[in-house]
């Protein structure tokens, strides 16, 4: 199984099929990558491979990100009503 990141969102992905298309200059490889937030592409393996070069190197490991949960904000006052 291969694995990559998806060109979309980032998710992890995984290459579930590959094949050659034909080109003007020649046959190409392409690859089918879905990730786990499904969504699906069908790229060359030319432009995934530059994908991957121009990511950001993983985290170490054990140094995973925490979200940071944020209180919510006071509720705001009601206007005065008018009386008539």
């Amino acid at each position: 199984m291969d694995t990559t990141t998806c060109p979309d969102c980032g998710a992890p992905a995984e290459v579930t099929d590959r094949f050659v298309l034909e080109s003007t200059d020649g046959p190409i490889e392409h690859v089918k990558v879905r990730c786990a937030a499904l969504h699906w592409f069908l790229t060359s393996t030319e432009s995934l491979a530059r994908r991957r070069a121009a990511a950001a190197p993983a985290p170490a490991r054990g140094a995973t990100r925490v979200p940071v949960r944020r209180r919510a904000a006071p509720p705001r006052p009601r206007p005065a009503r008018r009386s008539r």
